[in-house]
């Protein structure tokens, strides 16, 4: 976190002395070296480890995609946060550390998922001055830190700003994104791919948001490919948990805005608590109307339209359907991205996307290969954390400017 001229506020209680040594977020504090033998002096170094690692993990998220203009205007917000936890912190004159490192690890992930874990010997090492990203990442630093952070709610209840400039015949039906770049935003950034990850679902989260605003039916957004699965284990294990957690901690805001929900691709290699996760958004938000949020989640064009081919192939076997009634229209019903049921209730209802965004490359890697047929592109020049509001409505504005001819003469 960052600090004002008073110095460490967390340390004020346990540094009665002259200053010794730096704290974790390099400022002057004495609780890091104090070797007393009494309860109370031992207790605050221990908290003061537990803390600090909680609190830079926390302070990472912040700062990691905060432009450098707006980290001035964020301090008053972090020092009032410390003065938040200062009570927290006081316990440790009259309680073990253990205590202490519980109740500070629950004041700072309120509203998060994970556990709080009690402080042990370890947590009394020193933090060194300089050089301090590990080499491996955070082990530890960063458990029961989720992609949801406080204040979810407050942002979607703030709508962005209306797009003015286009009339609602501007405005793409079906928006479908390549949501790519995450680890290397974290790697560039000497940050765990994890936390890449978590800003993905964040930058997500505003697109959403942004969509329902304006006007678009349709946002298909590519979450996990067929070809993910030749990752390491311990990344495609990951990105199944913040899924999950995904799926199940943003389910309320999804019904609150009105999204419903679906999920294509091959959901039987996934694990049992996704399944289920998906299972839960689709089920409590089937009523909604206002867009649909279409997840491929173990999804590959080509495999899709092979699927496609076997069904169509069975059904003039079984005699069900006839060869010369095959056409591109019939074989597009047999696609995953098709609703049967929306296409003859809603007048809205779009397979083909109308705008397809992809972030860091400039390829389609598999994503909806049929369906994309006439769709128009826009690559952005950014990594997918990094992609927001601003982006998005430039992708809006280059759309309005396309002259769509499906091959004809305009």
């Amino acid at each position: 976190h960052r600090m004002t001229t008073r110095g460490c506020a967390l340390h004020a209680r346990f540094a009665p002395s002259p200053p010794s040594s730096r704290c974790a977020h390099r400022q002057p504090c004495a609780t890091t070296r104090a070797t007393t033998t009494t309860t109370t002096a031992a207790a605050a170094p221990r908290a003061h480890s537990t803390m600090h690692r909680r609190l830079r993990g926390e302070t990472i998220r912040r700062r990691a995609d905060t432009p450098s203009s707006s980290r001035d205007r964020g301090v008053s917000d972090d020092v009032a946060s410390i003065d938040s936890i200062e009570p927290e912190l006081a316990k440790a004159s009259s309680t073990g550390a253990g205590d202490v490192a519980r109740d500070v690890g629950s004041s700072l992930e309120t509203g998060s998922r994970g556990t709080s874990a009690s402080a042990s010997s370890s947590d009394v090492e020193d933090v060194p001055d300089a050089g301090w990203w590990p080499s491996g990442g955070f082990p530890g630093l960063l458990d029961g830190f989720r992609a949801i952070p406080r204040g979810a709610h407050s942002r979607w209840n703030s709508p962005p700003t209306p797009l003015r400039e286009l009339d609602e015949t501007q405005v793409p039906k079906h928006i479908a994104i390549i949501m790519d770049g995450n680890s290397r935003w974290a790697e560039k950034r000497r940050l765990p791919r994890t936390i890449g990850h978590e800003r993905g679902v964040n930058a997500l989260r505003q697109v959403v948001r942004c969509c329902g605003a304006w006007g678009v039916r349709t946002l298909t957004v590519f979450a996990f490919s067929h070809e993910n699965w030749g990752r390491n284990a311990s990344e495609v294990d990951e990105l199944m948990a913040l899924l999950e957690t995904a799926m199940r901690d943003e389910l309320p805001l999804l019904v609150e805005e009105g999204v419903r929900v679906e999920v294509i691709g091959d959901l039987n290699r996934v694990n049992e608590g996704l399944r289920d996760a998906v299972d839960r958004a689709m089920t409590a938000t089937k009523d909604n109307d206002k867009m649909r949020l279409v997840v491929a989640l173990s999804y590959g064009g080509r495999q899709d339209i092979v699927e496609a081919a076997k069904q169509v192939a069975r059904e003039v076997a079984a005699g069900k359907l006839s060869v010369d009634d095959v056409n591109e229209h019939t074989f597009s019903s047999y696609l995953s991205t098709y609703d049967k049921t929306l296409a003859s209730s809603d007048i809205h209802f779009a397979q083909a996307p109308d705008l397809l965004i992809r972030t860091s490359e400039q390829r389609l890697s598999n994503f909806l290969l049929w369906e994309l047929a006439y769709t128009e592109l826009y690559f952005a020049n950014m990594m997918w954390p990094e992609f927001g509001e601003a982006e998005l409505r430039r992708a809006l504005h280059a759309y309005a400017k396309r002259d769509r001819r499906y091959g004809g003469r305009s």
